[in-house]
């Protein structure tokens, strides 16, 4: 498993995710810090529904993950997950530079 998906199972155990589209959305419209991380294979509408709701916020970091929502889900101990928000805090950060990190790898950076 990935080093940015064991890390955001840590995540979970510490009380610093939120999964789903409906409970990611609830906590956007009551001024969510940190970042979202979104399936590959997220449906339209939802990823639609996500970035309509952080497009004018400087305090949510938005990434795009090569992985689908069955590699998500397990990382969280459950069969799927499309999108996964986490608190702002040090494990945020480590993820968020994680995916980073793995995405400019996968680029040939």
């Amino acid at each position: 498993m990935k080093y940015y998906l064991r890390m955001m199972g840590l995540a979970r155990r510490a009380n610093e995710v939120i999964l789903g589209i409906d409970r990611i959305e609830a906590a956007l419209k009551k001024n969510f810090q940190g970042s979202i991380f979104l399936a590959k294979d997220i449906g339209a509408s939802s990823r639609k529904k996500i970035l309509k709701l952080v497009e004018h916020s400087d305090k949510i970091h938005l990434r795009e993950l090569p992985d689908s929502k069955e590699e998500l889900g397990a990382a969280q101990g459950i069969n799927s997950c499309v999108a996964i928000a986490i608190k702002i805090g040090t494990l945020e950060q480590t993820i968020r530079d994680a995916v980073d990190k793995a995405a400019l790898v996968e680029e040939g950076g």
